[in-house]
C-alpha cells in the first residue's frame, strides 16, 4: 500500500469521523472534518484540493465554530445557567446516549441540568429551564454543525469529482 493510498483512507475517516461527531455536543466535529480535507489534499501535494479550496472550507469551519459557540453561550447565559448545570446537562447527554438517541438529546440533558443545578442549591423551577436551554443550545449548535459539514464535504465530493 503506498503512502497516498493511507494517507487518502486516514483523511476519509477523519472525515467520516467529523460527521457522525456532530451529534456529540462537545466533540470537535468540524475540525476533525477539516483535518481530513487537509490531509487529503496535502498527501496530493494540493493537486485537486488547491489551496483556495482550503482557504473557503477554513472559513466556513470557522464561521461555524464561532456560530456554534456563540449560540450556545447566549443560550446559557440568557438563563444564567452556571457551570455545574452545564456540566450536568452533558452528563446527561452522555448517560442518555447509552439508552437511546432521544433520551440522549431531550430528556438525559435536562435530568443532568436539574440534578446539577439542585446539588448546587438553585431551585427546580430555574434547574427546569437552564436543563431546557441547554437542549435548545445543544440542537441548534447541532444544526448548525450539520448544514455546515453537508455543505464542507458536498462541496468536497465535488471538487474530488471535478464538478467544482
Amino acid at each position: 500500500m503506498s503512502i497516498d493510498t493511507i494517507a487518502a483512507a486516514a483523511a476519509f475517516i477523519l472525515i467520516g469521523l467529523g460527521f457522525f461527531s456532530i451529534f456529540l455536543p462537545v466533540a470537535p466535529s468540524i475540525p476533525v472534518i477539516w483535518l481530513g480535507m487537509f490531509v487529503y489534499a496535502f498527501s496530493r501535494n494540493f493537486a485537486v484540493i488547491d489551496r483556495v479550496f482550503m482557504a473557503i472550507v477554513s472559513l466556513i469551519a470557522i464561521a461555524t465554530i464561532f456560530l456554534d459557540y456563540t449560540l450556545y453561550r447566549f443560550g446559557v447565559q440568557k438563563f444564567r445557567a452556571g457551570l455545574w448545570e452545564v456540566l450536568g446537562a452533558i452528563l446527561g447527554f452522555v448517560v442518555g446516549s447509552f439508552f437511546a438517541p432521544l433520551v440522549a438529546y431531550l430528556i438525559g440533558p435536562v435530568i443532568g441540568a436539574i440534578a446539577f443545578g439542585t446539588l448546587r442549591g438553585r431551585d427546580q423551577i430555574y434547574s427546569w429551564r437552564t436543563g431546557n436551554t441547554t437542549v435548545v443550545a445543544f440542537m441548534g449548535g447541532t444544526i448548525v454543525k450539520l448544514v455546515a459539514a453537508l455543505t464542507i464535504i458536498g462541496l468536497f465530493i465535488l471538487r474530488l469529482r471535478g464538478k467544482l
